[in-house]
């Protein structure tokens, strides 16, 4: 695989809370702006990236729509089976913006800034996801081996299983019983990396952990009540979906 030997600056991962930041223009190729740096966490282990603004020196910004990483490189290590570390991370801009692009001069400084309430969705609902997958662990610790793939988007997330026997009512139920569970107890998430790779990073709730590089909110108790429902994919597969309606219906436990 082809890889890069320079490589994006992710100050997500540095400070959990800046949402914007000073960068510089390395490339502009196509759609898309390469920065030495950046606040926004490209799309990955199932989590939508991060959109939002990326300022020009005289002022103007451009709407990015999506940021992706690129060019990493496998670091093959147990527990992190898929994972890529390094790489860049380019910013694909909105495709009303894209002639702005022609004044974004390698060398150049801007500004790039994040939506900040679909950052907290996202990281409330990965969190969530979490839970849900915790709950999974206890109830069909089978399904686990068959996970097949997720998505974290801001208002709800989803698992996808390859199982010999469906979910039954009752296991979804506890599923759903057991991620309450956290919530109710308001259980305290951290996140941190491994001690010789920043990109490869762990999710931990009462002392369950989880590899995990998304962002998270620091406590359960913001998700509120989590609705869990179930649907077949078709034959030996299964989806388990989580909703968390009342934090998406009142976001007053964000605070920008």
């Amino acid at each position: 695989m082809f890889s890069l030997s320079r490589k994006t600056r992710k100050l997500y991962y540095e400070d959990v809370y800046l949402s914007e930041c000073v960068a510089t223009i390395v490339k502009v190729q196509g759609n898309a702006i390469e920065l030495d740096r950046t606040v926004a966490y490209p799309e990955g282990g199932g989590q939508e990236a991060d959109q939002g603004v990326i300022v020009l020196d005289d002022g103007r910004e451009m709407r990015f729509v999506d940021a992706r990483k690129m060019y990493g490189n496998a670091l093959n290590m147990p527990n992190f089976p898929d994972i890529q570390v390094d790489g860049i991370i380019e910013h694909v801009i909105h495709e009303s913006d894209v002639m702005l692009l022609r004044d974004a001069k390698p060398g150049s400084e801007v500004i790039v800034r994040i939506d900040r309430l679909r950052r907290a969705q996202l990281s409330l609902s990965h969190t969530a996801s979490h839970l849900m997958y915790l709950g999974v662990c206890d109830v069909r610790p089978d399904a686990i081996t068959g996970t097949i793939g997720c998505h974290i988007k801001p208002s709800g997330a989803r698992f996808d299983f390859v199982v010999e026997t469906r979910f039954a009512p009752d296991e979804v139920r506890e599923v759903a019983r057991i991620a309450n569970a956290y919530v109710a107890r308001g259980s305290e998430v951290k996140v941190y990396p491994h001690p010789d790779y920043l990109d490869a990073r762990y999710w931990e709730c009462e002392q369950r952990v989880i590899p995990c590089g998304g962002t998270h909110i620091s406590s359960t108790t913001p998700i509120g009540p989590i609705q869990i429902q179930r649907k077949s994919l078709g034959r030996g597969k299964d989806r388990l979906s989580c909703e968390f309606r009342e934090s998406m219906a009142d976001p007053a436990w964000f605070h920008p």
